[in-house]
């Protein structure tokens, strides 16, 4: 149980304990992910998925399914446990026939934007291949490409799913507004990467700036009840906001010029479209659709492009 004198001051600003829950369940999902590779590593050492395959795309495609088989039931395991301990029910239902336009735009949004992204990489000299550190010789298999899609898909959706609706998204919803909660949930899992989910940072980084940034949050909350004067505790939200604008600026720097800036805006895209079509739907199946539609759409005019068939 958390003291009363400790929980009080957030059970008065609902927002910032969900958010503070929020920060806290994505940084222990990532770790968790984290300490689930040598349960991996460990399974393929017995089931040796490389020895059922004749072929190098049939190992690699092995050894990718035992490496998914225990992130999603890792990340169903982990979902599940925070519902139950927050005790709230998992949506799993299917959107009405009325929410069908909402559906179709969650498709069909982002296989438009990545055709925006790569016509302007086009027009600054590069191309999707280059962005996302594709290479693909001339005359490269199709049905392998497709099948490395495939294989990312059965984890990182999955993953995304979970973690930034089923998670962060309801997490926010129960003290905010809807415009508050996907607004919120595309800042913070839009600039950590929606596709990087099981493989953001170093366990220590991720603990450390996890922990930071709960601090960051709660240094304001207490500060509001501390201090009589407004400018002081507006000023204790100073870290928070340093927090913010380096985590931004960090953003900004990793993005590769104009082109794979608007890559990196593009992520960002999906995540608030997603986040949009849940809050509407109160169903999972439009965000997995929309993040299906992106990786796909991505990584099929990557493969086109790099091997220069269009």
């Amino acid at each position: 149980m958390v003291p009363t004198q400790v929980r009080a001051p957030f059970d008065r600003r609902p927002l910032a304990r969900e958010a503070a829950v929020a920060v806290a369940a994505f940084g222990a999902f990532v770790l968790w992910i984290h300490a689930l590779w040598p349960v991996a590593s460990t399974l393929r050492s017995v089931v040796r998925p490389g020895a059922l395959a004749e072929t190098g795309l049939g190992s690699l495609a092995a050894t990718a399914l035992t490496n998914a088989a225990v992130v999603v039931a890792g990340t169903i395991v982990f979902t599940v446990a925070y519902a139950r301990v927050r005790g709230r029910p998992l949506p799993l239902g299917s959107p009405d026939r009325a929410d069908l336009p909402v559906v179709a735009a969650a498709v069909l949004a982002p296989v438009g934007v990545v055709a925006a992204v790569q016509l302007l990489a086009g027009a600054t000299g590069t191309n999707l291949a280059a962005l996302t550190g594709s290479s693909y010789a001339a005359g490269a298999d199709p049905f392998t490409a497709g099948v490395v899609t495939a294989l990312g898909l059965s984890f990182g959706l999955p993953a995304y799913v979970l973690v930034t609706h089923a998670l962060v998204q309801r997490t926010l919803r129960s003290a905010a507004s809807p415009a508050a909660a996907v607004g919120l949930t595309t800042l913070l899992v839009g600039t950590v990467g929606p596709t990087d989910l099981v493989s953001a940072g170093l366990p220590l980084r991720v603990a450390v700036v996890t922990l930071l940034l709960i601090a960051s949050i709660a240094l304001p909350v207490y500060a509001a009840d501390a201090f009589d004067r407004g400018w002081l505790s507006a000023l204790s939200a100073l870290p928070l906001a340093v927090f913010a604008a380096g985590a931004l600026l960090q953003w900004v720097t990793g993005l590769d010029g104009v082109a794979g800036a608007a890559l990196g805006l593009a992520e960002v895209g999906l995540v608030g479209i997603s986040a949009y079509a849940y809050e509407r739907t109160e169903s999972l199946l439009p965000p997995a659709l929309a993040y299906a539609a992106f990786v796909v759409a991505r990584d099929a005019v990557a493969f086109l492009v790099g091997t220069g068939a269009v």
